[in-house]
């Protein structure tokens, strides 16, 4: 006993004897798991059953052969379960599956059935994952700690997040979107948002949002209104995500930037001219709401141009002088603006071409303290901000009735007859505007 106490207070023979309890441990559970004491009793066997139902397109046609993963399918069979994902089979520790609780715990509590050959190449587990994200999946499950944390693969950090949010890995699904978020946030990562596909943003947003994960949803979301608004991306690779989960400001945006997308300058009798020009495919119901928003719009931009933005400037000493040279600014750079873009409903972009000319002007003009001249870009930035904010509201239909539906995104349905698809523009226009005098008048009362 005194020799065994004195063993213990040394390093060497400590570590030999816990190892040797973690190794005969690690062994009795994984027996358990792969032989139960009563093999008589289906309900004591804890070899793996089918998570669900597999349906026929999820099995592989009668002429396609089911393959084995090159990296993750080890022949054996006492503690292994059988993944087939897609054509792809996987031979997987049920061990490593079972480290949390988990979907796939209790798939694998579940008791067999009378063949006993669930789980086996036999009779495999079908998921209905794609077989990259399993492999990526259970690259997460059997990678080494330094090599984790090293992964800079979008993709396959996506692919993980996915998995384990889909089969309730609480702590792989926290690890994977905190390591994505670390990667966006980090301008001198290899994970830029700014300038990788769209899908792989609107993916990552879709992750952020199952996740429940707010600061990645955030940051997602500036970057896909930025690229969206100023960078020219197309916006139908957002517009799914965004009506999926009801994303107004970014709704709004890609709306807009579609209704921008139909315009057409031209020339008339030496007149420049914007018009509104609908692809054929697009129906009567999407035309009015697009053409009921540009209308809207051009309304906004003639309240933007007749008031100038407000300074909030504090201790300027001539801040009633500075007020009436940012008015003659203001009245000056909108005249200019819509001289080059008549009738164009692009608010926004003529809010930028407006804030680029300002700057330029205030930096050539002494009429204006520096206070104040900060003060009126931050103006300018503010009120483009609301109208960002605002977008989603110039595409709603409004009806014939006391109740406006400000919170659907569905435009709602008028009173009248539709219209046909060949009506002319002009009478398209003039029930636009009789909608917007309407409201308009009821408003009032």
């Amino acid at each position: 006993m005194v020799h065994l106490q004195l063993d213990l207070l040394k390093p060497i023979p400590k570590l030999r004897i816990w190892s040797g309890l973690f190794f005969n441990g690690s062994k009795h559970i994984s027996d358990n798991v792969c032989n139960p004491r009563n093999k008589d009793s289906a309900q004591l066997n804890l070899r793996c059953t089918p998570y669900f139902e597999a349906s026929k397109e999820m099995l592989p046609a009668k002429n396609e052969k089911s393959v084995r993963d090159s990296d993750y399918y080890i022949n054996f069979r006492n503690g292994f379960c059988v993944f087939q994902v897609e054509n792809t089979l996987f031979n997987v520790h049920q061990i490593m599956l079972s480290r949390e609780p988990s979907a796939f715990n209790d798939m694998l509590s579940l008791p067999r059935s009378v063949d006993g050959v669930e789980g086996r190449e036999e009779k495999p587990v079908f998921l209905t994952d794609t077989a990259q994200q399993f492999r990526d999946f259970l690259w997460a499950l059997y990678a080494p700690p330094n090599e984790l944390f090293l992964e800079t693969g979008i993709d396959r950090l996506l692919n993980v997040a996915t998995v384990a949010n889909k089969y309730c890995l609480s702590s792989l699904e926290a690890w994977t979107i905190d390591r994505i978020y670390s990667l966006a946030k980090d301008p001198t990562a290899s994970l830029p948002l700014h300038s990788i596909p769209l899908d792989i943003c609107a993916r990552t947003l879709d992750l952020a949002i199952l996740c429940d994960h707010r600061d990645l949803q955030d940051l997602v979301t500036q970057i896909l209104l930025s690229r969206t608004l100023w960078n020219g991306a197309s916006p139908d690779a957002v517009l799914g995500i965004a009506e999926k989960y009801g994303l107004r400001t970014l709704i709004g945006v890609c709306y807009y930037r579609q209704l921008i997308s139909f315009e057409r300058s031209m020339s008339r009798r030496n007149v420049r001219v914007t018009q509104t020009v609908f692809p054929v495919s697009m129906d009567t119901e999407q035309r009015m709401r697009f053409l009921t928003a540009r209308y809207s719009l051009l309304d906004l931009w003639e309240g933007i141009r007749a008031v100038p933005p407000a300074l909030s400037c504090q201790g300027c000493p001539s801040h009633v002088d500075c007020e009436n040279a940012w008015h003659r600014l203001w009245y000056s750079a909108c005249e200019v603006d819509e001289t080059s873009r008549p009738n164009s409903a692009d608010v926004l972009g003529r809010m930028k071409a407006l804030m680029l000319g300002l700057r330029k002007a205030m930096a050539g003009t002494l009429s204006m303290s520096i206070q104040c001249k900060m003060a009126a870009l931050e103006a300018i930035t503010e009120t483009r901000d609301e109208v960002i904010e605002g977008l989603i509201t110039h595409f709603i239909m409004y009806a014939f009735s006391s109740t406006v539906d400000l919170f659907s995104l569905q435009p709602l349905q008028i009173s009248e007859a539709p219209v046909d698809t060949r009506i002319s523009s002009g009478l398209v226009i003039t029930r636009i505007k009789s909608i917007r005098d309407f409201s308009s008048v009821k408003a009032r009362k």
